[in-house]
């Protein structure tokens, strides 16, 4: 077939063209479909993480206020009483603290008071539990001989009540320490389902979350669906989480398709965070890619069986040319161009080779970029916890973080290459993160805090500065969330770092935050004016603030003032949290 020695080199050079290419092609396109794969198992369980946090501590401040409620001396001198009528004034008393605690608490429904003579005393009129019948239900039992006394949290299925709700148990003890009630708070967590169900609609999955014993506590759909189907749909799945089976692969015969789950077990409470992801979410992100891979690869193939035949008698170099950056681009280095000088044919090759580099370098861009973004949210969803918790400060933590970016803008270029841009946006954006687990009596009071208060405030540096510590792509932008309230004088906290020892993260951040502090109004002052604000900051510079910073901000100030006047300033911001440049 091939009689001429040209023939035979053209077919030889071909094969060596081919082999590489496939080689290339399915090796990158493995190494891309892992990548993406890790990529969404990262995110997704970082996510799970998150929101462990963020059901704890919703959790935690509910079993705290239940367990406050029965220590009240009113409702521990019910014993005997609750089965009396009429009413007597110590039961009176006990439902007037019910009532108090209903409207500190508004996803608390009803409050029961259930002893141990039969007698049931409730906020609400309930046809639960009547006739003393709780008094042989296991959970009732148990929860009058736990010798800790600790309040916990019981599925409604479990509780032989309604299943869409959880039930904060408690016992109660009299004066001589006996056990004689249960207290019982109706809690539907629906302000945290809802904003788990914003979450979890952006990536089309279902979140399932699994107390220790193995009861599930909460089901959040990316769509509404009924509820005696989702009970149906998932009852294989609560029965395969109790055998303790670890498959991360299964087929959904709701979606009738095949799903990814992803896990998460609770260090702290135990808690089993499952999320279902369709597999067909991640195919279509596949599908992409392998589009990509195969038209370039079948350019490469037609041209080279074009050049092939025109250089077989200068086969050597080219041929060495072409495998060496062939093996380059194998290894990773997406940037590797060959040279197109000489014959014609032979840089067209060239050209589709770098063609071909080019297309796999932007896809490696993209999937870069993808993995920037899921930070981005994250970043995003801790400090949106912040403004969820304290509505009053809604934007403050945007528009520190522009401010110090303006502030960055406007400071020398030589002294810019210590910290990044990103870096300083990062820091400015979770600052106040900490905030998350400052107690709500704190936290949104209205007037002066006093001294035990104060220090309970100052807490928020410290326990932000952990939080991002456990960020391990966030971790080195900790020291500004926890030196932005040092003083340059050394009065400042947490640590009273004084001068260039404060980190420089902090030191920009704390002009921004003064300045945005200073021009926000609050219940226990009004707010300045820019240029009231602005004369307070140049009069602390070297006290409370880096000279350097403060030139840079009154560098900076007409651009901050232009940024508080405009009528776009509110989008403005908003963009500067959303996209990292």
């Amino acid at each position: 077939m091939f009689t001429k020695v040209r023939d035979r080199l053209f077919a030889a050079l071909l094969c060596l063209c081919l082999i590489p290419i496939l080689v290339v092609s399915f090796v990158n396109y493995d190494a891309a479909k892992t990548a993406v794969y890790e990529q969404y198992a990262t995110s997704i369980r970082e996510r799970l993480r998150h929101t462990d946090e963020q059901f704890s501590l919703y959790a935690q401040l509910l079993l705290d206020s239940v367990q406050r409620l029965a220590d009240e001396p009113a409702v521990r001198g019910t014993e005997g009483q609750v089965a009396l009528l009429p009413r007597s004034a110590q039961t009176a008393a006990a439902e007037k603290l019910f009532r108090d605690f209903q409207r500190r608490n508004p996803s608390v429904r009803n409050v029961h008071l259930l002893a141990d003579d039969g007698g049931r005393l409730s906020l609400f009129p309930d046809a639960h539990w009547t006739g003393g019948d709780f008094r042989r239900l296991s959970w009732y039992r148990d929860t009058l001989e736990d010798e800790r006394g600790a309040p916990r949290l019981l599925p409604g299925a479990e509780a032989g009540a309604d299943p869409s709700w959880l039930y904060a148990v408690q016992p109660v003890t009299n004066a001589q320490g006996r056990p004689f009630a249960v207290l019982v708070a109706e809690w539907k967590p629906d302000l945290l389902e809802r904003w788990l169900n914003t979450d979890t609609r952006r990536h089309h999955c279902t979140l399932l979350v699994f107390a220790s014993d193995g009861h599930l506590l909460i089901r959040v759909e990316p769509e509404p669906s009924g509820a005696g189907r989702q009970e149906e749909s998932y009852a294989d799945l609560g029965r395969m989480h109790n055998a303790g089976q670890t498959e991360e692969v299964r087929y959904d015969s709701r979606l009738n398709e095949m799903v990814h789950l992803f896990r998460y077990v609770s260090p702290h409470t135990g808690n089993t965070y499952v999320e279902l992801l369709p597999a067909a979410a991640i195919d279509r992100h596949l599908g992409r890619l392998e589009l990509i891979l195969l038209i370039g690869t079948l350019l490469v193939v037609l041209f080279a069986a074009i050049v092939a035949r025109q250089v077989a008698r200068w086969i050597d170099r080219p041929i060495s040319t072409l495998v060496e950056a062939t093996e380059a681009l194998q290894k990773g280095d997406f940037s590797i161009r060959v040279p197109v000088d000489g014959m014609e044919e032979l840089s067209r090759l060239g050209n589709k080779f770098n063609q071909m580099a080019e297309q796999l370098d932007t896809l490696i861009r993209r999937e870069r970029e993808y993995m920037q973004k899921g930070m981005d949210q994250i970043v995003r969803s801790f400090y949106l916890a912040v403004e969820m918790k304290d509505p009053y400060t809604a934007g403050h933590s945007e528009r520190v973080t522009r401010y110090a970016l303006l502030i960055y803008d406007y400071w020398d270029d030589a002294k810019k290459r210590t910290i990044s841009r990103n870096d300083l946006r990062y820091a400015g954006l979770m600052h106040d993160i900490g905030k998350v687990a400052i107690p709500d009596r704190v936290l949104l009071k209205e007037g002066k805090l006093n001294d035990e208060e104060y220090e309970l405030i100052k807490l928020h540096t410290t326990i932000g500065a952990d939080i991002v510590e456990r960020i391990e792509s966030l971790a080195h932008v900790s020291p500004g969330v926890r030196h932005h309230h040092e003083r340059w004088d050394g009065n400042g906290y947490p640590d009273g770092l004084k001068g260039e020892d404060i980190p420089l993260l902090g030191r920009i951040l704390a002009v921004a935050d003064t300045f945005d502090a200073m021009t926000s109004t609050r219940s226990y002052r009004k707010a300045m004016t820019a240029e009231e604000a602005y004369a307070e900051i140049v009069r602390c510079s070297g006290t409370q603030f880096d000279p350097e910073i403060v030139r840079a901000f009154c560098r900076a100030y007409e651009a901050i003032a232009a940024a508080m006047t405009s009528p776009d300033a509110r989008n403005d911001v908003q963009t500067t949290a959303a996209n990292v440049t």
